[in-house]
């Protein structure tokens, strides 16, 4: 990973981070909020795979259950 992937990345969790406090202090309605991340994975990575996972990773880094986003990205891809 380059370090300029790497910067976005971190910039990206730190914009992100509020968003995964809410998501995992929440009442799970699917495993490991895979639904949740889901719908945030395709409305901001708007179908394009690079970004998506790109943002996956950001969301990982803020905090995100890795399991649930991990299935999240099965089903989106």
């Amino acid at each position: 990973m380059t370090p300029q992937i790497q910067t976005l990345i971190d910039d990206l969790a730190k914009d992100l981070q509020p968003m995964v406090h809410e998501i995992e202090g929440s009442p799970k309605m699917t495993q490991d909020h895979y639904g949740r991340y889901m719908s945030l994975l395709s409305s901001l990575g708007k179908g394009n795979k690079g970004s998506t996972q790109i943002i996956a990773l950001a969301l990982m880094s803020a905090g995100a259950n890795k399991a649930g986003i991990a299935s999240a990205l099965k089903i989106l891809f």
